[in-house]
């Protein structure tokens, strides 16, 4: 081994010497198996810089490592350059448009949870599941979704230009107008003279309220059975779910918030503020995501509504931008879990009633029209077959 080459082997080698010198400590945190990896990481930079067959860029390879570490953990945990994570933390007024998108990371690049309905990107035919592969040119393969977030992001009327994979569909480009987005409110209207309507997209701490306000008008309108749609329902904390979910629930939980750093948080339906005790069903697909999972896996698990529609996204945690000396991490902190224990973050949440989407490749572009909304007819169905039951019970 060179001098140049000892001397790389140390400056890399320097916070894992760190470790060694408290590894009882360390070994406590990580355990045995723990911190023998860090060993093993230790070895394969020091047969890398000795033995690869050109000069290593210790510095590029370093923050390889540190990107594929964080890549190994979820979609939305991510190691941020210096200048990326200035880039996270920058704010600007003037750049507060945006197109409507929510985004994560699947098979190492940018993936759509979904789209917010009404948005640009849903005008465009955008959907969940879209791979962005760039954005105004820029590949996104080695891009953190929130960077990926910032970027859609500018003044309004501007324009942003994706590259987008979708499966069944040759690659295509789309170029979208950003527009600032306000919240939508919930929705509700009477589908016949005794089934009513509740269409949510948005959660904030406000949507609870407005909802019950949508729940006594279709009552008074003569609504004895309800649909709840929450497809496409993702944006907003997943907290937020939890009052909607009370809305339709006489007590009992309605979510967990576990992390192994963050102490556990039982969120719980209010006995008092029932809206709704009648027959239910609830439309998911796999733009549900956050606080749409949280209200459709609480009533799921208290056996107060069939599920019906498509697997949802599995997108429910917390996440926490954590500084260091160059750059920082986004780190997935803590993950929501349904009442009977199902991990909702990464795993989704399964309908009890599986209906594929009208269109298994989706809606094409803007201006297509689009089938029979198979989700919704089966969920009527569902609705009939129940009332069925419980006459001739």
């Amino acid at each position: 081994m060179s001098p140049r080459v000892r001397l790389l082997v140390a400056l890399a080698s320097t916070g894992l010497i760190g470790y060694v010198a408290v590894g009882s400590l360390l070994a406590r945190a990580l355990g045995d198996s723990g911190y023998g990896q860090l060993a093993i990481f230790n070895e394969v930079v020091r047969l890398v810089l000795d033995a690869y067959v050109e000069p290593v860029n210790v510095e590029r390879a370093m923050a390889g490592a540190r990107l594929g570490m964080t890549d190994a953990l979820d979609g939305d945990s991510a190691y941020l350059d210096a200048e990326q994570f200035l880039e996270y933390q920058r704010s600007a007024p003037e750049q507060d448009a945006d197109i409507g998108l929510t985004l994560t990371r699947r098979f190492s690049f940018l993936m759509v949870v979904g789209a917010r309905p009404g948005s640009p990107a849903e005008q465009a035919g955008l959907r969940a599941g879209d791979i962005i592969k760039s954005i105004d040119g820029r590949h996104s393969r080695p891009v953190p979704a929130v960077i990926g977030q910032r970027r859609l992001r500018g003044a309004p009327g501007s324009t942003v230009t994706l590259g987008i994979l979708r499966a069944g569909a040759d690659p295509f480009d789309v170029s979208v107008v950003r527009e600032r987005i306000l919240p939508a409110p919930p929705e509700g209207r009477m589908l016949d003279g005794a089934t009513g309507y509740l269409r949510v997209s948005d959660f904030d701490s406000d949507t609870d309220e407005a909802l019950r306000t949508q729940i006594e008008v279709l009552k008074r309108d003569g609504a004895t059975r309800m649909v709840l749609d929450l497809r496409g329902a993702g944006w907003g904390d997943p907290a937020h779910g939890a009052p909607v979910a009370s809305l339709f629930m006489e007590g009992g939980v309605v979510a967990r918030l576990v992390g192994r750093r963050v102490d556990e948080t039982t969120l719980e339906a209010d006995p008092a503020g029932t809206a709704w005790r009648g027959p239910l069903v609830v439309l998911v697909d796999s733009g549900t995501a956050g606080p749409g999972e949280i209200v459709a896996a609480a009533l799921s698990d208290s056996a107060r509504a069939t599920l019906v529609g498509e697997h949802t996204f599995g997108r429910a945690a917390r996440m926490q931008p954590v500084p260091l000396p160059e750059g920082g991490l986004i780190l997935t902190v803590a993950k929501y879990m349904s009442p009977s224990g199902i991990s909702i973050h990464g795993d989704g949440l399964e309908p009890g009633v599986k209906v594929a989407a009208t269109d298994p490749n989706g809606p094409e572009l803007e201006g297509e029209e689009t089938g029979p909304d198979r989700i919704l007819e089966r969920a009527l169905e569902v609705l009939s077959e129940s009332a069925e039951q419980k006459a001739a019970a």
